[in-house]
């Protein structure tokens, strides 16, 4: 079965939700093993994600593979990939910013901001509520004061049959 057209700028939901998935645990762990090298590395596969897009992200590829094994059915909508992009470029402002305080010796605050992107990464994964998401939303009401013409948040697919 082929996959159904969509337009430019659009992502299955669930790939960027097992993106905050792996981020969550992937910084938990290292909280718990105290390896503050995972900060600068998952910062930096945020950091592409933002840039470039949600399909130029290591777990897209995951995600893309476990597509291919059926372990996820096609989707029944797309939503939007600019607010996920604009939350892993505040993931990455945050363990940035964790990345800093670790090297200067305040290895309290370093972690205090990365179980922060963690919890948010897992709140989004496993409740669907992206904050980063929201902010995006909020702030692209401000800039266009309330008018975004042409922009399209979500997209229901048809089903290919």
């Amino acid at each position: 079965m082929a996959a159904p057209a969509t337009r430019s700028g659009m992502v299955d939901s669930r790939q960027p939700r097992l993106g905050q998935a792996v981020t969550g645990i992937i910084l938990l762990v290292g909280f718990v093993l105290d390896a503050p090298g995972v900060l600068p590395v998952v910062g930096v596969l945020l950091g592409v994600t933002a840039v470039l897009g949600p399909g130029f992200n290591p777990y897209a590829a995951l995600f893309r593979a476990l597509r291919r094994m059926k372990v996820f059915p096609p989707p029944r909508e797309l939503e939007e990939a600019a607010p996920p992009r604009f939350a892993s470029a505040l993931g990455l402002l945050f363990l940035g910013a964790a990345t800093i305080a670790w090297g200067l010796g305040a290895s309290g605050l370093a972690w205090g901001l990365a179980l922060l992107v963690a919890g948010l990464a897992l709140l989004s994964a496993t409740a669907g509520l992206c904050v980063g998401c929201e902010l995006y939303v909020v702030a692209r009401r401000i800039v266009t004061r309330g008018r975004a013409p042409g922009r399209v948040v979500r997209e229901e697919i048809e089903a290919v049959g």
